[in-house]
């Protein structure tokens, strides 16, 4: 170990010593409250499903906000900062936030849980965490395949009401550190929102921000649309067929009314249950109701020509 090495884990264990010998970590920095900070570092969305209705991403998220009782300019030592780990979160107060609304979250552990806390020589923290959330989305299928999906993170303090902690966004909130590239989805913007919220023990502040999806529809338009309209047209060849091959008229008929019938199901298998109309079916029930006027048509031709 080298001098300056050395000298520096006794600096600092000097610091932690002196800032927490008096410390209780139950009380509150101020009795004004604290504000405290957040703010977002994408890293990328996993996975967007409108079966299940949720989104996963991975990000790491930040918390800063000031206490005076850790404060050790006093101390005169040679360094503006100390950095520790994680666990020591145990041993200081912290604003106790949470994602109410997660179905599921947990911080990597990569081969070190990812926390860390950094603190100032003005008492100023910052908390950092690398997490990975699974949270709901609000989905309107009206519009399918055309549709958006808008999926929201909702940030409170489990435990402290405004009168104790107040969530602010950052004045940068959120940063994608890269480019989300996913198979169904295009990320096309988010949004970040701070408001209260009412409960029987009092009035609790929350931060929210809002990702939307744009769903890619080339899939859908080369493997439903496009074909269901091919099937359409090849349903008028009948037209053509001699008036008494009135067999071979019914059998493209319902072959292709068959062929409509297979692609709808294909599609209808990777969506979620919903009673009101989409616009895929719209295009779906169309395409049916053309070719079951042709069978009409050539039934009444075969009919007529008797």
């Amino acid at each position: 170990m080298t001098e300056w090495t050395l000298k520096n884990t006794i600096n600092l264990g000097y610091v932690i010593n002196a800032l927490l010998s008096d410390y209780d970590n139950h009380l509150l920095p101020s009795n004004e409250g604290v504000n405290v900070t957040i703010e977002m570092h994408v890293q990328g969305v996993t996975t967007v499903s409108e079966l299940t209705g949720d989104f996963e991403l991975d990000f790491m998220y930040s918390e800063i906000w000031e206490d005076p009782r850790l404060n050790f300019k006093q101390l005169n030592v040679c360094t503006t900062n100390i950095t520790l780990k994680g666990e020591f979160r145990k041993r200081i107060w912290t604003p106790e936030t949470c994602i109410i609304n997660s179905r599921h979250s947990s911080i990597h552990s990569s081969p070190a849980e990812n926390t860390f806390i950094l603190i100032y020589e003005n008492g100023l923290v910052w908390s950092n965490f690398r997490l990975k959330v699974r949270a709901p989305c609000k989905m309107d299928l009206k519009m399918f395949p055309f549709d958006k999906i808008h999926c929201k993170l909702t940030f409170e303090s489990y435990s402290y009401n405004t009168d104790n902690v107040r969530l602010f966004w950052h004045e940068k909130p959120l940063t994608m550190m890269e480019v989300v590239e996913l198979p169904d989805f295009e990320l096309t913007g988010w949004r970040t929102n701070r408001e209260t919220l009412q409960y029987p023990n009092g009035e609790w502040a929350r931060a929210t921000v809002e990702f939307t999806f744009a769903r890619r529809y080339g899939f859908y338009l080369f493997h439903s649309y496009f074909p269901t309209l091919l099937t359409v047209i090849s349903s008028w060849v009948g037209f053509f067929f001699d008036a008494r091959a009135a067999s071979a008229r019914i059998t493209l008929g319902v072959s292709s009314l068959l062929a409509v019938t297979f692609q709808f199901g294909s599609v209808l298998r990777h969506l979620p249950r919903a009673s009101y109309i989409k616009c895929s079916d719209v295009w779906m029930i169309s395409s049916v109701i053309f070719i079951f006027c042709t069978l009409v048509e050539l039934a009444v031709i075969s009919r007529l020509n008797q």
